[in-house]
Parts: structure tokens; sequence; C-alpha cells
């Protein structure tokens, strides 16, 4: 969905008269748990609304994403979590309805922290510590002497080993 919003909103600037600046904004409402196998491609949307000056703002429903809080950070975005589905459309008119330079003049909800773990690109599972390739920068949760992404090859670590000194 995201990527359609994106090309959408390309589409729709590309059209615009000469002049006339389109103000763009993409809103996501999820209530379910994020997959980590959408990792990349959700990363991929975010660095392209970043680079277009899209905000994606964010309105989880009793859940957490780590991926929307990441896309609101880096994009511009408000992110916010819904904990009673009753309370949807107070959040939505206060929050996402403003504009960018409106939202500036009223008093927003606290940005939460944000998780920038990064997802390995063997299992798509989150790491805490992880391999990058320095050629095409994918990262895995385990040394591999051939990138999984690009074949490129490396050479085993050297591990510095201290001999005991015998007297």
């Amino acid at each position: 969905a995201l990527t359609q919003a994106l090309c959408f909103i390309q589409r729709a600037s590309r059209q615009c008269p000469t002049g006339v600046e389109l103000k763009s904004r993409i809103l996501v409402l999820q209530a379910s748990p994020d997959s980590p196998r959408q990792y990349m491609d959700i990363m991929n949307c975010i660095f392209a609304a970043q680079k277009a000056s899209v905000p994606i703002d964010a309105c989880l429903i009793e859940h957490e994403s780590g991926f929307l809080q990441q896309a609101s950070d880096i994009s511009g975005g408000q992110y916010v979590r819904v904990d009673q589905p009753t309370g949807l459309l107070e959040y939505l008119i206060w929050v996402f309805l403003p504009d960018v330079n409106a939202r500036k003049s009223l008093e927003m909800p606290p940005p939460s922290h944000v998780d920038y773990r990064a997802a390995c690109f063997c299992h798509r599972q989150l790491v805490d510590i992880g391999f990058v390739c320095s050629v095409c920068l994918s990262i895995s949760c385990q040394f591999t002497p051939i990138c999984q992404t690009c074949q490129t090859h490396f050479r085993m670590p050297n591990l510095l080993l201290k001999k005991k000194k015998t007297s």
C-alpha cells in the first residue's frame, strides 16, 4: 500500500501545472502486528518518502509497530498508538487532520522512543548486532564468507589469540 501511495503521489506531482507544488502525505492505519518479511520493502518506501518530502503518519490500533515508528520519524510524520478504538475519530481529527505546518502550532502527543534495529536479510528477523556487507550494505545475523545478496567474497576475520607466556 505504501508503494502504491508513493507511485500515485509521484504521478500526481508530475501532472501538476508548472509552479504548483503538491503537498502530499500518507496516513497508515494499522491494527495488526508487523511482519519481519516486509522489512526491506517498508524501508525502501520510507527512504523514497523521505527523498520526496512526503511525511508518513502512522495510527496504530492496540499494537506497536517498529517499522512505522521508523517511517514516521525518518519522514517527519506523526506516530500515535490508540489504545481504545472508540477514541480513534478523536485522534484522526486532532493529530492527523491538520497539515504539517499547522501541527507546529498545536500541542501534539510527545514522540515515542524509536527502535532502529535492522532486520537480517537471511532470516528477516530484527538483530541487535549484525554483519554488514561493505558492497551492498545487506545485513546478516552471522558471518558468511559470501554475501547472499551480491555474492561478494570475504576473508575469514583474523582472531587475535593471546598466547600465555610460559616461564
